[in-house]
């Protein structure tokens, strides 16, 4: 929904920067497809801990973060984009050349949950 805001006559303005919402709720959901992924992944990536093998991810605290990060990271994305999006939108710029933002904090939680599996 697209409310739109009078001001000079014959001028209308939207309130949200609605095409720039939902692109970044459908790449919400992407993510949220690939956590889950990264999940089922992750699970698996325990079946060499043992007594022997002090990797990261064998500590609960390695476990824990492997597990939580990705969705952590999420999340984080998902509102520094649409927090950064509206600022910018409310000051008359394009919120576009901020979505990249949200991109490389995910891309990062999995580059996180990624190095402590396989370190």
């Amino acid at each position: 929904m697209n409310a739109h805001m009078r001001g000079t006559p014959g001028t209308t303005r939207a309130t949200w920067p609605t095409a720039y919402l939902v692109t970044i709720a459908a790449l919400t959901g992407c993510g949220l497809m690939i956590d889950t992924m990264a999940l089922y992944v992750s699970i698996f990536a325990t079946d060499s801990c043992g007594s022997t093998n002090p990797a990261p991810v064998c500590t609960p605290v390695g476990m824990l973060s492997v597990w939580a990060l990705p969705w952590v990271g999420l999340g984080v994305a998902a509102a520094v984009s649409a927090g950064l999006g509206v600022w910018a939108w409310r000051r008359g710029r394009t919120p576009w050349v901020l979505l990249p933002v949200g991109v490389v904090l995910y891309v990062a939680s999995l580059a996180g949950a990624w190095t402590i599996m396989t370190w």
